[in-house]
């Protein structure tokens, strides 16, 4: 009777052995798992929401260099019109086009059908639409419309509008009041982000001409979002972002910051000290950390 039950206290004791190191086995790979997961990671929601409001952003980048392309195509004989090469966004592969209609001057930007390696780094596809009405340069007001066409962006379609109304303001500087109202269509089935901006931005220098390479831009305003998992986010420009058309500096913000609200949670995105780099600052949960702003974003979730 005591050998049985010693043979029986030594199977549970082996038992309950096997099952500490299984537990503690699956301890120690949660904790492998967690530490492998870097910041880009863990804030993925929010960079790619960050990474959304720039490709939207930009498309007034490309809208004034079309017209700015075009411009030169009526007033330069050919051997001194600027090629698209010469342009920070706009690239070779691209084709731009204007036709006119009683009042509304009609720009498009054509891609092409094939994703189009462009000057700044992003390849992009389809088509950006662009009708006017008034002054795009100078002195006077206008109202701008773009919307899109199998649209992409490193293979996230773009859809929706966004409108502009441009003017002069009291300091003399070109300035933009930016409404915007559409989605991005993530590439590799990861899911939709909708985004709403009213945005204002203004040229606080380099407004005395048309082209961009001397231009400083200045963007304040606030936006909201609903990411791809069903977050709904809000944010606001609580310093104004800047970003300085100088070639190696224009593609990202030198410096603003914008304060972002999840939930209960506030998180701050600081952009810099106006050095031009591609390095952000991203606060949450009481920590900082730096992180790089990529071109080309791969979102996951």
């Amino acid at each position: 009777m005591k050998t049985k039950l010693f043979k029986q206290t030594i199977k549970l004791t082996k038992i309950l052995t096997l099952l500490v190191v299984v537990v503690f086995s699956f301890t120690i790979i949660s904790c492998e798992e967690s530490e492998d997961l870097t910041p880009l990671d863990e804030n993925a929601d929010l960079i790619n929401e960050d990474y959304a409001s720039e490709i939207f952003d930009e498309v007034a980048d490309l809208g004034d260099e079309a017209v700015d392309y075009l411009d030169n195509s009526t007033t330069k004989s050919s051997s001194e019109i600027e090629t698209l090469g010469n342009y920070y966004r706009l690239s070779p592969c691209a084709t731009i086009t204007r036709e006119y209609r009683n009042d509304t001057v009609l720009v498009t930007i054509d891609f092409g059908e094939q994703n189009c390696l462009c000057n700044d780094g992003r390849e992009r596809r389809g088509k950006i639409h662009m009708n006017h009405y008034g002054f795009y340069w100078g002195d006077g007001e206008a109202d701008i419309e773009f919307y899109f066409e199998n649209y992409y962006v490193d293979n996230n379609q773009l859809i929706g509008v966004r409108n502009v109304h441009r003017y002069t303001n009291q300091n003399q500087h070109r300035q933009s009041d930016i409404l915007t109202d559409g989605s991005v269509i993530l590439a590799e089935n990861a899911g939709t982000i909708t985004w709403s901006a009213e945005r204002t931005r203004e040229v606080i220098e380099g407004s005395e001409t048309h082209y961009k390479y001397d231009d400083v831009i200045q963007i304040t305003g606030s936006s909201s979002a609903t990411l791809a998992d069903g977050t709904e986010i809000t944010s606001e420009i609580t310093t104004p972002l800047v970003r300085i058309y100088e070639l190696g500096c224009f593609r990202y913000f030198v410096s603003g910051v914008r304060t972002i609200s999840k939930g209960d949670e506030e998180i701050i995105i600081d952009y810099g000290d106006g050095s031009c780099d591609n390095i952000a600052e991203m606060t949450r949960d009481g920590e900082t950390y730096q992180y790089e702003i990529r071109r080309r974003q791969r979102f996951s979730w």
